[in-house]
């Protein structure tokens, strides 16, 4: 199903889609520290992509309460907007130059902000802010263009596969680690009538599990060389993964009716105990903590692979959309260094534990104090962003390509998926996009 949006945007739909959404609204935090708005010297203006921040958003409502009680000489004007009219909104203010000092944006709308100088340089910040500089720098690396630091991420992107532990006990099957024991796993659950992995191709974005998968057939090392001609997607490598997909596909790993099926439809097919795995990130943790199979739900980062290329242990964590600030504060002596202390907190470790309070992976290293018994699910989460040896990648592999690019791979790679293309067909469409670009 081909979609409009690009992947990061079509994923923050997903999110933020069983939320409350409404007409863009103005939800000024009340200002802290027991004082009124009159104490403030100066006032942050801040913009989020989400309609009601503090419903959809809780983690950044609350940690700009926090914000404001510790600093009162700070007033915090918030707004909000639903993600497609935020894009358009930011756009309009940019070419008028009435931005606000601080607020979200697509990585790609970012980059063009940044090149024609609209954004902050935050390198400085950066360089003399201890928590800043805390940062893990692959989680930095997609907001750097032509020296200049212009975004910080605003939260982790974090995705894999989750899995049922009873499911895996009740038949004596191991949770795989390799492609081998996947295919091991497939077998067993096949005879026994379970899917092993819940996927819904009508979302076709819904492939994170795989987009990880190519990270580890040297995606990385390729891709630069691929947009500029040098190479195709339809390489040794890359067929070898997807000669892997179209295995998993003829052992009946998907469900049968997996090409009319949504993700929210694979999602429960899951949390109803019918499906072994799911394809899906860290969002889902509050609803399978709500579910029936709570207790029994561990998260893996798929399997590794003896033919791979390079390092196989990539734990997909990657940086979402960043927060960026209106290169005007500069101008501003208080407004600039507003935004610091606001940076300052968002990623120390105050601003740390208000994200995990809302059961979200932390950004920065944060020894992650959670009640096993009470968020089962989160634990689990944590417990894998924790694994030694596990690298993270400069991104997720879609959004280092255009919009158009990304949707080819999604149609590829569920292509095969669904048994409508050949695993040689399914590269070549993403060759012939990006030969259109």
């Amino acid at each position: 199903m081909k979609k409009a949006l690009s992947g990061m945007l079509a994923m923050l739909m997903l999110i933020t889609s069983l939320a409350a959404c409404g007409s863009p609204k103005n939800e000024s935090a009340v200002n802290g520290g027991g004082g009124g708005a009159g104490e403030a010297s100066v006032i942050l203006n801040i913009a989020m992509h989400v309609a009601n921040v503090k419903d959809q958003e809780p983690a950044m409502y609350e940690a700009i309460e926090a914000f404001q009680a510790k600093h009162p000489e700070i007033m915090v004007n918030l707004s909000g907007a639903d993600t497609n009219d935020h894009i358009k909104k930011m756009k309009v203010q940019a070419q008028s130059g009435e931005m606000p000092d601080i607020f979200w944006m697509l990585p790609a709308s970012a980059k063009e902000m940044n090149q024609a100088g609209l954004l902050l340089d935050l390198s400085e910040m950066i360089n003399d802010t201890p928590e800043l500089s805390a940062i893990d720098p692959m989680m930095l690396k997609n907001y750097e263009d032509s020296g200049k630091k212009f975004g910080l991420p605003y939260q982790s992107l974090v995705t894999g596969l989750w899995y049922n532990k009873a499911l895996f006990e009740e038949y004596n099957v191991k949770v795989p680690e390799t492609y081998e024991e996947l295919i091991e796993a497939v077998n067993v659950f096949k005879a026994n009538n379970v899917v092993t992995i819940a996927q819904g191709a009508k979302d076709n974005y819904s492939i994170w599990a795989f987009l990880g998968m190519l990270t580890r057939y040297g995606y990385f090392d390729k891709i630069d060389a691929i947009l500029a001609g040098e190479e195709k997607f339809n390489n040794p490598d890359f067929l070898r993964l997807f000669n892997q997909i179209a295995e998993l596909q003829e052992l009946g790993a998907f469900p049968e009716n997996v090409t009319t099926m949504s993700y929210f439809q694979a999602v429960e097919m899951f949390t109803s105990g019918k499906a072994a795995m799911l394809d899906a990130g860290a969002w889902e943790t509050g609803k399978l903590e709500a579910s029936p199979i709570a207790e029994t739900v561990g998260f893996s980062w798929g399997p590794t692979f003896s033919d791979g290329v390079g390092n196989q242990k990539i734990a997909m964590i990657s940086a979402s959309a960043p927060l960026v600030a209106s290169a005007k504060v500069k101008e501003d002596s208080l407004k600039y260094d507003a935004v610091q202390k606001f940076f300052t907190f968002y990623y120390s470790q105050e601003g740390m534990q208000i994200m995990v309070d809302n059961q979200l992976p932390p950004i920065t290293n944060y020894e992650a104090d959670v009640d096993k018994n009470s968020h089962p699910v989160y634990a689990e989460l944590i417990r894998a962003m924790n694994e030694p040896e596990w690298e993270k990648p400069i991104a997720q592999p879609d959004l280092v390509v255009s919009d158009a690019i990304g949707n080819a791979m999604y149609d590829s790679i569920y292509g095969v998926i669904n048994g409508f293309y050949s695993p040689e067909q399914a590269l070549d469409l993403i060759d012939q996009k990006i030969e259109q670009q």
